[in-house]
């Protein structure tokens, strides 16, 4: 018998939890490679953001960086760009970018929930599923069968398909979570870093723009 035909023969014997269990599965693999494909197109190294920004900002001014980093759908590039809009704007820099951040942070954490609640449901369903395969082999027990005990510990064996299966789709679920959680966890800090960076460069430049201002005021004043 063939790879497949074994696989299909002993997801026959899980019951219809199995059912239940592709459909986690599939669910789990599909967040993994979503949430993969977008992590890659978000990734983007702090010290290389640093390095281009600092080049930019010299030759661009707040404008011209805001339209700049605008096109960009790297998460750091975004967060320059919110806080280039700010700044252009005069409105507050820090709350630009504090609010571009939780924006990103969410989308980042979008489906991780999800593969989190399967790493738990998955082996409650297995075992659900091998619950029901041992009542049902048991309820072959008839003392007037000589075959009934080789009945009951075949039912049971297969029964534990189900666990063994639920226990294997969690597996898949706990290290995408735990991969997803650790990607996460640097690209946030990254952030943080990045925002004190543009509050620093952004606010001093609001100010040097406001004394230019102040200083044509007074020009103009005198000349009148």
């Amino acid at each position: 018998m063939d790879l497949f035909g074994t696989a299909a023969h002993w997801f026959g014997r899980g019951g219809f939890v199995m059912y239940l269990l592709l459909l986690a599965s599939i669910g789990a693999v599909s967040i993994i490679i979503e949430r993969a494909r977008y992590y890659r197109r978000k990734r983007q190294r702090f010290h290389f953001f640093i390095q281009q920004w600092r080049k930019d900002a010299a030759v661009y001014d707040v404008s011209e960086l805001a339209v700049r980093y605008g096109k960009s759908h790297r998460v750091l590039n975004r967060l320059a760009a919110a806080a280039c809009h700010a700044a252009e704007n005069g409105r507050s820099v820090e709350i630009a970018i504090e609010s571009a951040a939780q924006l990103e942070a969410a989308k980042l954490k979008r489906g991780l929930p999800l593969l989190g609640c399967l790493v738990t449901l998955a082996p409650i369903l297995g075992l659900m599923g091998t619950v029901i395969g041992m009542i049902q082999s048991f309820s072959v027990f008839n003392l007037q069968s000589g075959g009934a005990p080789t009945a009951i510990t075949g039912g049971v064996g297969e029964a534990l398909v189900a666990t063994v299966t639920g226990l294997g789709v969690a597996t898949i679920a706990l290290l995408g979570h735990s991969w997803f959680g650790y990607r996460l966890d640097i690209m946030v800090t990254d952030m943080e870093q990045t925002g004190g960076v543009l509050m620093d460069d952004l606010m001093m430049s609001q100010e040097h723009r406001g004394q230019i201002h102040q200083e044509r005021g007074k020009c103009k004043h005198e000349a009148a």
